[in-house]
């Protein structure tokens, strides 16, 4: 990210991000990978609709400001005007809204913190194809609230336009990976031991919220298949949510409590990853998943169903992706050739490097760039902030209208 600063003088434009939370969801990991990213171009700020969650002490120990409203739901006025209120204070150049309520709530409040209005972006992180008629209509009216929808995946781009979001507001920014090593040899031997792997046998793993969108429960029967063909097969569920205790039920139901292992809730399941020969995800929707780019880079191959951008992202090269109805078939056909197994896992890092931290933040400041070059209107929030900022920036927003 060197070399990128907005008009050459540092933290000059604030972003507040409006949040729900900040718990261990994908969206709030984009979010605080792309505020380390961009820590010496801009200043981030945040607001959280709830409370903090997992990730509150991270961004904290990164020096950025994180704002609790205790809000009892996500469409209460509490929110709403708490969000004005901050947006007042602050002055952000640039709000920037985390999924569809704050979509929404961050439109409204941005409005209501006149005359300091910032520029508003708002984000789709997911094939939001779940949505009423009623909400389709809201959002489609919300929309005039925002002056760009940045989509983490195609397919979430595409959804969107169905559902009348304006074809000119829609962006695409894939979701970045950290460029991580790879556990040693032996490491990797020990955690596989750990888990009950036998030498010379197969670990698939799923990592993810324990949740109906997930659909774990699809892969115990899958496991119950394979075992016979391939006795030294297991699988690791890490993650947590509530269906846990269902899982574990069927687990035991189905006899499979030798061959599949809960591991609850991991901060950091990168050594699991690299552990383990596959992902396998039976999710009924996705955007752009940061456990499937992980999951390559750490030399996984994946089998996954075929929602959000999963074909897009694994291809040929790395796995297979299809409906959950064929992914036993296909893990079995893989398994019966390591050379394929071994093919995938190959390609895996290759595929991966192309989903970058930095092409992300990069991807985004010239978003935030964009809305602020677009709408004069904004520099009412950098007016705020100062003459001397004000001129520093005019640079970099250009005299455009």
């Amino acid at each position: 990210m060197s070399g990128r600063t907005f008009g050459g003088g540092g933290h000059l434009i604030r972003i507040l991000h409006f949040v729900a939370g900040l718990g261990q969801g994908g969206a709030e990991r984009q979010l605080a990978l792309l505020c380390a990213g961009t820590s010496r171009q801009v200043a981030h700020e945040i607001v959280a609709a709830r409370g903090e969650g997992f990730h509150g002490p991270h961004f904290r120990e990164m020096g950025i400001a994180v704002h609790s409203l205790g809000a009892p739901n996500l469409y209460s006025p509490a929110a709403l005007l708490g969000l004005a209120a901050r947006i007042r204070e602050w002055r952000p150049c640039v709000l920037h809204c985390w999924l569809p309520s704050m979509n929404l709530m961050g439109g409204l409040a941005a409005r209501l913190a006149y005359p300091h209005q910032p520029a508003v972006i708002a984000s789709v992180r997911n094939v939001d194809d779940w949505k009423s008629p009623w909400r389709i209509a809201v959002d489609r009216a919300a929309s005039g609230l925002w002056d760009r929808v940045l989509c983490n995946s195609r397919a979430g781009l595409e959804c969107s336009r169905r559902q009348g979001i304006p074809e000119k507001k829609l962006h695409w920014v894939p979701n970045g990976v950290v460029a991580r090593d790879r556990i040693s040899g032996a490491e990797r031997e020990r955690i596989r031991t750990d888990w009950g792997v036998p030498p010379g046998g197969v670990l698939l793993i799923s990592a993810c919220r324990l949740v109906p969108q997930k659909q774990v429960h699809l892969l115990l029967p899958m496991v119950q298949i394979l075992k016979t063909r391939f006795p030294g097969l297991r699988l690791l569920i890490c993650g947590d949510g509530p269906l846990g205790p269902a899982l574990r039920e069927q687990t035991a139901a189905l006899g499979l409590t030798a061959e599949v292992s809960f591991a609850g809730a991991v901060d950091d399941p990168w050594p699991h990853l690299c552990a383990s020969d596959a992902l396998v995800m039976t999710s009924q929707r996705e955007g752009t998943s940061n456990t499937l780019l992980e999951a390559l880079q750490a030399g996984c191959a994946v089998f996954a169903t075929a929602v959000g951008d999963n074909r897009a992202l694994v291809g040929n090269e790395t796995g297979w992706t299809g409906h959950e109805s064929e992914m036993a078939r296909a893990l079995e056909d893989a398994l019966a050739r390591p050379d394929v197994l071994a093919r995938y896992r190959a390609a895996a890092g290759d595929r991966a490097r192309e989903f970058s931290i930095e092409k992300m933040a990069v991807s985004t400041l010239s978003h935030y760039e964009a809305v602020l070059r677009r709408k004069p209107a904004r520099r009412r929030a950098m007016t705020a902030m100062g003459p001397a900022v004000e001129s520093a920036m005019r640079p970099a927003i250009g005299k455009g209208k």
